[in-house]
């Protein structure tokens, strides 16, 4: 299979510090469910999936600190992603409430046409 015939797919994951962000990725790309320490910074895994024969996906999957301190860096990461996955913590109702900062600045900073 040929570099062209690869779609690239820049995914991030946007939400509070410890709602589950690490967990979900690591669970999706090597299925295994574990909890972990805070991310520190930003960090991504490449997941590539075969759509046929001739195709495939590869997805750059972004995970994020979020913290308040490196909230300017967060859109750099995500000013150019195809898809964002805004996470929270079901057991922390301020986790939820948290996601309205994330849901304005992807209306503010991605392309008009990003997978919400």
């Amino acid at each position: 299979m040929s570099e062209e015939d690869r779609l690239k797919c820049k995914v991030v994951l946007l939400g509070p510090n410890a709602a589950g962000k690490t967990c979900i990725i690591n669970r999706y790309v090597y299925n295994i469910f574990e909890i972990f320490e805070t991310t520190m910074g930003a960090s991504f895994i490449v997941k590539t999936i075969s759509i046929d024969e001739n195709q495939s996906i590869e997805f750059e999957i972004w995970d994020t600190e979020c913290s308040e301190k490196h909230r300017h860096y967060e859109i750099i990461l995500y000013k150019d992603a195809d898809v964002c996955i805004l996470v929270y913590d079901i057991t922390r109702k301020s986790s939820l409430a948290d996601l309205k900062y994330y849901s304005e600045m992807i209306k503010e900073n991605c392309k008009p046409d990003i997978s919400k």
